[in-house]
């Protein structure tokens, strides 16, 4: 029996996997019943109209500051619905990177800043950095493969109406929820499970190793590499200790650490997306948009760490 329950995935990430997203879903209902899009809208029209993003995209991007998974939950109901396109949702998500990152930066910082030092205030400003530097590329992109969106620039000039009551709006937004969740559950949880069994048999790993193997990194320290195959394998907290434990001990500098986070960001980001990304993207979108809007966000975020990494090891080595 013990065998058997040993072959199962853990019940406690999946609660705690699912709760998220089921919170997300509600808060995304509820926001979107209140009907506040138009004040959202109003408040970041300049933006809204060089990007031709539409007042749905906006609200997602102010949500996205308090819980990516709900941006995700409304950009998903809108395109159910077809309020707004594919290639929209696509540019909206790629938007919401910025406010994203922001709500990962601190936890980071205060996390890495007692083992790292000087080598984590250099890591949180890159990071940022290159949130704006691919925020500032979504908006071009959309600029150039959007069409102005009508319904902003029309609705921005008419006068807001007043917002529902709270009660109506949590009565609407419930309704909306239990409509939405079943899909959750019937999508997300099999996702859920194949994941967990690819990690189980070591797909994850032994592409990781053969990523590892397969490019070579001659000009790095031996030091570096336990930091870049602790981020891929363990993510981010093993990484950090490994670099807090060489950057204590003198073996490498704060630069070399810095550069050999980045480098482990870029190479884990599609199996961290693939890991921890999918399942929730599937649960809010259909199957195949959700595998290509995260091969769409994966490559702009590995791209974006890429040439940063690339421009630091050129201005600091």
């Amino acid at each position: 029996m013990p065998e058997i329950l040993s072959f199962l995935p853990p019940l406690k990430p999946l609660l705690n996997l699912f709760t998220g997203l089921a919170v997300g879903l509600f808060f995304a209902s509820f926001l979107e019943a209140l009907n506040l899009t138009q004040y959202i809208a109003k408040l970041t029209s300049p933006l809204v109209k060089y990007a031709h993003l539409n007042a749905v995209s906006v609200t997602s991007f102010a949500l996205a500051l308090f819980s990516p998974a709900s941006a995700n939950a409304m950009l998903g109901e809108a395109l159910q619905s077809k309020k707004i396109t594919e290639k929209e949702v696509i540019i909206s998500n790629l938007f919401n990177s910025l406010p994203s990152t922001l709500t990962h930066i601190p936890m980071f910082f205060f996390m890495s800043f007692p083992i790292l030092g000087q080598a984590a205030v250099i890591y949180t400003c890159i990071s940022f950095v290159t949130a704006l530097f691919r925020t500032a590329a979504t908006i071009w992109v959309g600029r150039i493969l959007l069409p102005p969106c009508e319904f902003v620039q029309t609705s921005i000039g008419q006068k807001i109406p007043e917002k529902r009551l709270w009660q109506q709006a949590l009565q609407i937004g419930s309704k909306r929820f239990a409509k939405r969740l079943p899909r959750l559950l019937f999508i997300g949880i099999p996702v859920y499970f194949l994941m967990f069994y690819l990690q189980y048999f070591g797909c994850f790993k032994s592409l990781e190793d053969w990523l590892v193997n397969s490019l070579g990194f001659d000009f790095l320290k031996p030091e570096s590499l336990s930091i870049i195959v602790l981020y891929m394998a363990a993510e981010l907290r093993a990484s950090l200790v490994a670099g807090g434990t060489v950057y204590q001990a003198g073996l490498l500098s704060a630069n070399e650490v810095v550069l050999a986070l980045l480098i482990g960001n870029v190479l884990s980001t599609p199996m961290r997306g693939i890991r921890h990304q999918l399942p929730a993207y599937a649960s809010y979108y259909p199957p195949y948009f959700a595998v290509k809007l995260l091969c769409f966000n994966q490559f702009s975020r590995a791209l974006s760490m890429a040439l940063v990494a690339v421009i630091f090891y050129f201005l600091f080595f």
